[in-house]
């Protein structure tokens, strides 16, 4: 297992290359972190990883959930990271939404897509044997590979916008692997401005007082484990 995890992390600082330069602001959200090594390499301070079970060995702020509800508000995070991730997902398309609802701003995903059915055959032979390795084959089998467009299709039902794509990775990785990394913006309807004498007239504001920024929930501090790594 030492050996896989050395390669998981060597693997992880080439990602953490790939996705620094998109990030925005400073809270970010790595969402299907399994171990944890690519929030790690990131070095961030307000970073948090979240992921289905307790698969974390590296020493970083982190979250366990059901798979369906983030436990975090609305918005709390500048950029979420989904890497990887959305083709071991039952329901992607939820797990997507709920990445768009915690995240202000941004989001980075990367998935293994396929061109062919040379790319499908290689992805189905190898994504399962090589992910058994990994958390004594806790680790749910990749359920739905999909084309590019397909994910991209996906990302603009969500309200997504694309800022950049590119095919990272090393060339020799390429030769059988292509993961994409999409960096898409979040498109937002933009609501009605409130007028404040209707809010002073309905009593929500004391007269002669100005609006006040909404306060950013601390609902990250609140689930987040201990920095400890797993044994």
């Amino acid at each position: 297992m030492g050996l896989v995890q050395a390669a998981l992390r060597r693997y992880a600082r080439g990602q953490a290359r790939d996705v620094a330069p998109w990030i925005v602001g400073p809270r970010v959200l790595d969402l299907g972190a399994g171990e944890g090594h690519v929030t790690a390499a990131l070095g961030r301070r307000e970073i948090v990883a979240v992921d289905v079970g307790p698969f974390r060995r590296a020493a970083i702020p982190y979250a366990i959930y059901d798979g369906s509800h983030l436990p975090f508000d609305d918005g709390t995070f500048d950029t979420t990271l989904v890497l990887l991730t959305l083709h071991h997902c039952p329901a992607a398309e939820a797990v997507l939404g709920e990445a768009v609802r915690v995240t202000r701003r941004r989001l980075i995903v990367t998935e293994s897509v396929y061109r062919n059915r040379l790319d499908l055959f290689w992805l189905r032979l190898l994504d399962p044997r090589v992910n058994r390795l990994r958390h004594d084959g806790c680790m749910a089998a990749p359920l739905g590979f999909r084309g590019p467009g397909e994910w991209e299709a996906l990302f603009g039902a969500r309200g997504l916008r694309v800022v950049a794509a590119r095919w990272p990775g090393s060339r020799a990785e390429r030769l059988i692997h292509h993961p994409r990394l999409w960096v898409l913006d979040i498109v937002r309807a933009a609501a009605a401005p409130r007028r404040w004498d209707d809010a002073t007239r309905s009593g929500e504001a004391p007269e002669g007082t100005e609006p006040r920024a909404a306060q950013t929930s601390s609902s990250v501090r609140a689930v987040v484990s201990p920095k400890r790594p797993i044994a």
